[in-house]
């Protein structure tokens, strides 16, 4: 009886396991955010350093990414990017602004732990900078300046765990950016744009 019952109870166990759900459905919404840092924080614990992981978002990156699934292989993705500093020495007042934008599809193939995506989405940049010294008022200064264009993107996820991944992107597009209104640019190139630790849920 007591083989019977644990028989049973392995069986219940193994089929709930194999139930689980590792990639996002349809209807599902997920949050990503720059994974490099805890990445190089657990190699560093590897070769025997232990300095606390560093966020820094200065890279292009996003540091937070929303996606909301209107079917289980298509997404529709946000990404947002905020930056502000000032500082103050001696009497000079430096600040700085920057805020990023991003808007567009997903697709998926793959129904397993490992899945391939790509996609498209258009973006949008706003910066600003100043200096105001009140020893040395002729270094003052103001800029700003703008930038939208769009690119592709291809990447892959693997779900370590149930509705938890990584992931990488390679981007490739074009950017135009003016700088109040005297200066004008055009970028065209790619490159590995992030890493990113998903949550689905």
């Amino acid at each position: 009886m007591k083989k019977l019952i644990f028989a049973f109870c392995a069986f219940v166990l193994s089929a709930s396991l194999s139930a689980q759900e590792y990639t996002p459905k349809k209807g599902d919404w997920a949050l990503s955010t720059d994974a490099k840092s805890l990445l190089v924080y657990a190699g560093n614990l590897f070769a025997g350093t232990s300095d606390a992981p560093e966020v820094d978002f200065t890279d292009n990156n996003f540091a937070l990414s929303a996606k909301y699934f209107n079917e289980d292989d298509q997404a529709w993705r946000l990404g947002f990017n905020l930056q502000t500093r000032s500082q103050f020495s001696d009497g000079d007042n430096q600040s700085e602004f920057a805020l990023s934008i991003a808007a567009g599809k997903e697709f998926r193939r793959g129904s397993s732990r490992l899945q391939g995506l790509y996609g498209y989405e258009s973006n949008l940049v706003l910066r600003s900078e100043s200096f105001d010294s009140s020893e040395t008022p002729y270094n003052d200064y103001e800029s700003s300046s703008y930038g939208f264009g769009c690119d592709a993107f291809v990447g892959v996820e693997y779900f370590v765990k149930p509705k938890l991944s990584l992931g990488a992107e390679y981007q490739y597009g074009f950017m135009f950016y003016m700088d109040e209104a005297t200066f004008s640019g055009f970028n065209l190139g790619g490159t590995t744009t992030s890493i990113n630790l998903n949550f689905y849920f």
